[in-house]
């Protein structure tokens, strides 16, 4: 009967092997995974949008990453200066990379916040909660937000 051990630490070699194996598994289960491998399709398209002065100063922005094969736009950074809150410039931000990911023929769009950051104004502009993080990190709950894309008009 053979013997088995564990052991922990560090090791490039064990990862790749455990990585190799993983994306062998993967691709028998999933063609989109599958593809979202191959080299036209391996990396995400960045999408920005900013909010400057006019001496240049940003004043706010929003970026995220489009993954055109899966249909997805992740939001990753959002913000705008304190005193321009509330006149419609972080919908505009938020809206000018949307529109970018759905050029790419993106239809979803996903993003998190925390309770002390903007639930309130990504619900707003048509997220909706689709999970909670509570205790990430401790004492904070972390919320998993989408939407769905409207293409542009005429496309």
């Amino acid at each position: 009967m053979p013997t088995y051990r564990l052991e922990s630490g560090a090791d490039a070699k064990r990862e790749a092997a455990v990585s190799a194996a993983l994306v062998a598994y993967n691709d028998e289960h999933s063609e989109m995974l599958r593809q979202r491998l191959t080299p036209e399709h391996r990396l995400s398209v960045p999408l920005e949008s900013y909010l400057l002065s006019e001496a240049g100063e940003v004043l706010g922005g929003c970026t995220g990453r489009a993954v055109p094969l899966w249909g997805w736009l992740e939001i990753d950074l959002m913000w705008l200066s304190e005193p321009l809150r509330g006149q419609g410039w972080g919908a505009r931000l938020l809206r000018d990379v949307e529109a970018q990911a759905t050029a790419l023929g993106c239809t979803r769009a996903k993003l998190s916040t925390w309770e002390f950051q903007a639930r309130p104004f990504y619900e707003r502009q048509g997220y909706v909660v689709y999970a909670e993080e509570q205790d990430y990190p401790p004492g904070h709950t972390n919320f998993l937000m989408r939407k769905a894309l409207t293409p542009p008009a005429g496309g």
